[in-house]
């Protein structure tokens, strides 16, 4: 019966591919171009590609996705600057994924959404905060790496007026106008709009009234493509791993305090929604040091500490989130040496032969370890 079923599947299901494939190329040549198969319908056109010499460069949106999604980007509307470019776009893909990440964990562990600011740049965050106070959060995210701040692109999950917009602009940056390339926000007052225009006139501003909402129902659910030579293309369900501390899986070798345990949050998030290998550490809500992009953990560990001790912050007390389990003891006693002083990570599906070796390292020296299985909660690879 199986095999009758799938026979049957083939007869019918062949013509029908090959039925709708001539249908969907000659709506394409019939609008110009308008619909571009099966991948949806032109919304918006780029000023160039991921490159000025890779042109004409669109945006499509799929027709036949969800239109419940309040996140999707034909939801937001462009009240300031010129128009996103192609990284724009990809880049602002990646913020959401980031914020809404950080909130729908929030929102899950504590029945709350912070004060989330995030910064990115090439698709990385380099700078992000939780904070009660909107304006301290801004600081700390632009005092997270003050180098690659500078032409990154952002999202708040609260109104940017005068006020926010001057801090953005010239905090710790005196006359001289900050470049952002792109902003995220649920509003934007006629004041702050004036501001970027006269101080960064092609910052795209875009505003969307969803993004006071990240709570746990945000998560883009989603299917995620990756393009492959000739067109063709790789598919898989989205990434919607949000860590409970309260998971029965979550094991603790030690325990952290409810401050280490709030910063292994937000770090996660950020971590999981960067480049692999990605090594992530804060403190207090902030983002210090994300060494992501890695081919080694321990690089990665190096490049996180680079990082924050080039934006000249204080390893000593921070929190470390790894996006896999360590190989050797080198990266934990990197961390745990640099001043680090509590670590979550995933673990590997079985327990390898230096797995106990670590986790004894971090107990001698007081270090909690928390680890949530690599199968449940490994978040973005990004290769």
């Amino acid at each position: 019966m199986k095999k009758f079923g799938q026979w049957l599947a083939y007869l019918i299901g062949t013509p029908c591919f090959y039925l709708s494939h001539y249908l969907l190329e000659l709506a394409d040549r019939l609008t110009g171009g308008q619909y571009k198969g099966f991948m949806g319908k032109r919304y918006a056109t780029c000023r160039y590609g991921e490159n000025a010499y890779q042109t004409p460069a669109h945006v499509y949106v799929n027709p036949f996705t969800s239109k419940n999604d309040p996140l999707k980007i034909e939801k937001f509307k462009q009240v300031g600057g010129s128009a996103a470019s192609f990284n724009n776009n990809g880049d602002f893909d990646r913020l959401l994924q980031t914020a809404t990440h950080i909130g729908a964990t929030f929102h899950l562990n504590y029945g709350e959404v912070p004060t989330i600011v995030v910064g990115d740049k090439h698709g990385n965050p380099c700078g992000g905060s939780v904070n009660k106070d909107r304006r301290q959060a801004v600081k700390d995210t632009l005092e997270g790496d003050p180098l690659a701040i500078h032409g990154a692109v952002m999202i708040f999950n609260f109104l940017v007026d005068k006020e926010i917009a001057d801090i953005v602009l010239h905090y710790n940056n005196g006359d001289n106008k900050r470049l952002i390339d792109g902003i995220l926000a649920p509003a934007f007052t006629p004041e702050a709009i004036e501001m970027f225009a006269r101080k960064n006139g092609k910052c795209p501003l875009l505003a969307n009234p969803a993004l006071l909402h990240l709570d746990r129902h945000c998560l883009d659910h989603s299917l995620i493509f990756r393009h492959l030579r000739g067109g063709n293309f790789l598919l898989q369900p989205n990434y919607t791993f949000i860590l409970d501390l309260k998971n029965p899986d979550l094991k603790k070798y030690g325990q952290a305090t409810p401050d280490q345990e709030r910063d292994m949050l937000f770090l996660k998030a950020i971590c999981d929604t960067s480049n692999s290998n990605t090594i992530t550490i804060g403190k207090n809500g902030c983002l210090k040091g994300n060494g992501t992009g890695q081919q080694s953990r321990i690089a990665g560990v190096e490049l996180g500490l680079l990082n924050l001790r080039r934006a000249r912050h204080d390893p000593h007390g921070c929190t470390e989130v790894s996006d896999s389990f360590f190989l050797m003891t080198d990266a934990p006693e990197a961390s745990i040496t640099a001043g680090i002083s509590a670590i979550l990570s995933t673990s590997r599906p079985t327990f390898a032969s230096k797995d106990k070796e670590i986790i004894e390292y971090c107990q001698r020296w007081g270090v909690p370890l928390y680890l949530i299985p690599d199968a449940k909660g490994r978040g973005f690879f990004n290769h």
